[in-house]
Order: C-alpha cells, then structure tokens, then sequence
C-alpha cells in the first residue's frame, strides 16, 4: 500500500484509472472492511487501481466541533490498520470547511473523477457526498453515465442483529461493554501509548503497575471500570488487569489514569511504547476504607484474568 497526504498528491504521482471508496473508517470495523474487500475484488475485476479516501482530522470535528467525538482508531492507527487490507493506495486528505463547501457534482467530476482517476465507486449504504450530502444510488449513478464511471452499492451489514457502525462501537466502549465493541470491530479494542510515572502507589501495596499516556488525546477511552486485558510491549503480549478511572480509594483529583498491572512481569519499561487490549469489564471502580481491603479487591482481580 502507497500512502498519499492529500489528494493533489496522488494526482501529481498517479496517473491510474482507480476503483474508489470514500469514508472516515473509524475504527475500521466488520462493516468497513466488507466495503474494502470488495472494493478489492471490484478493482481487480476491471483492471482498476484500488483507492481509499480517507481524511483528517475526522469530518465531524470541523463540522460539529460543540458535539465533541473521541476516535475508535487514531490516525496512526488507522492508516496501520489499512495497510493489510490489500489496498493499492491510501490518500488521507485534509478536511477542513473549504473542503467540504464542495458540491457532490463538482465532489464526483472534478475530484473522483478528475484527480483520483475513478472509473468504478464502491459506496457503502450511508455514505453521502458534497456539501449538499447527496446519497441517492441512482443521482450517483447519473453522475457516472456523464463522467464515466459505475457504481456498486453496498447494503448495512448487521451482526447479532446489530448495525456494524462506528457508532454502534462507540455506545459500546462507552456502557464498558468491551465484548460488543469487538464482535463488531472484529478485534479487541485497544489504546497505544507511553509508560509514564505515576505515583507508585500500587508498588507501596505490591502491585506495581504501568500508568499509560495514550498517544493520541482524542482516542475513545472506555467507562471507568477493572477490565481482563493483554498489555504488549516489545512484541510480547502478557495478561494484566486494566483499570480505569479516578483511583477513589487514593484520591487522584478526578483525574481519569489507565493503569495495568501485569502478571507474572518485572521489567522496567518506564517510556517504552506499549499496547493494551480490552478483553472484558470485570466490575467497577470502588472506594474501599483501606489499602488493604484494594490489595485484597486486586488479588481478586487478578484470579479472575487468570481464569480467562
């Protein structure tokens, strides 16, 4: 997979005829990863290029930025993610209000079309274009008959019964139902980021933990909570019990830490890059009157990780 940092770019290097999709991908769940096979499929059918276009920051930031939005995959994470799906190229454009003043006619002829070489559009059910958020599979094929290109048109995908969304991983994540989130996802859920010092209280109880700095400031953190999880650092995956939240035995000021003790682990690994993966919520957070009541809530915590 070749990266291009907007679209301009790919059109000075590429002079391909493509088969395109166009989305945010966050997350890049069940749902998303059906519309890249068969992109894939669909390029290699008519001798076309494969193209994703993607953007940053995430539309909805600039269009909505009151309504607030944490992010299921980072940026980084993304583009990590896309490039073993097969994908030809992966053009992540900038969006900003200029961007999205576009119309859908000029979105399809001067952009898809003009600067992205597409012959052939995969679009997923709720993909819309333009400014004016045109959707219709039959305006989007009339604008295929004047500037030369198909359309295939793909319908919602549905898990358990559940719409495989960004949205739907979303509500998830934040009810701690990390389980949900990754039957849709197709992974479990995971936050990248930095061994940082915290304040050492759970080595004072004997179990010392890694307080992690995630990497990108906007990634969705999950409901406050213990969770089973699988902490990767160097390549290694090694089971530990997360916890999130404000520590209310040892009064942390309200502010939200993710911290993992690892079991069976004893390396330094103060500002290595690590990787935790949610499994399942074990309980909430709880105030106990003592240390010694939370080292007894820990050692249970960690029978249980056992188990799984």
């Amino acid at each position: 997979m070749e990266i291009f940092y907007g679209i301009d770019d790919f059109a000075k290097h590429c002079k391909c005829a493509t088969c395109v999709a166009v989305g945010t991908f966050d997350g890049l769940h069940l749902g998303h990863r059906f519309i890249v096979e068969q992109l894939v499929d669909t390029a290699k059918i008519h001798n076309l290029k494969s193209v994703i276009l993607t953007f940053d920051p995430h539309p909805r930031k600039v269009l909505f930025p009151e309504r607030g939005l944490n992010l299921i995959l980072s940026p980084e994470e993304k583009v990590e993610v896309l490039s073993t799906t097969g994908i030809d190229y992966l053009v992540v454009h900038r969006f900003d209000k200029n961007f999205a003043s576009i119309n859908s006619e000029d979105f399809m002829n001067k952009v898809m079309v003009g600067k992205l070489g597409m012959r052939h559009l995969v679009s997923g059910f709720n993909n819309h274009f333009g400014c004016d958020r045109m959707g219709d599979v039959e305006v989007l094929k009339q604008y295929g008959h004047r500037f030369g290109f198909e359309v295939s048109r793909l319908d919602a995908a549905m898990l358990n019964g559940i719409s495989a969304s960004s949205t739907s991983v979303r509500n998830a994540l934040l009810e701690g139902d990390v389980e949900t989130a990754a039957s849709i996802l197709g992974y479990s859920y995971y936050i990248s980021g930095t061994v940082v010092h915290g304040r050492h209280i759970g080595t004072k109880i004997g179990f010392p933990t890694a307080n992690i700095q995630p990497d990108c400031t906007d990634k969705l953190i999950p409901k406050s909570g213990v969770y089973a999880a699988e902490f990767q650092v160097d390549g290694a995956l090694y089971k530990s019990v997360l916890n999130i939240g404000e520590n209310p035995t040892v009064s942390n000021n309200g502010v939200t830490t993710i911290e993992a003790y690892i079991l069976d682990f004893k390396k330094d690994i103060y500002g290595k890059n690590v990787r935790v993966y949610l499994n399942r919520r074990i309980r909430d957070q709880k105030k106990f009157s003592d240390l010694e009541q939370l080292a007894e809530a820990i050692n249970n915590d960690i029978a249980a990780v056992q188990k799984a």
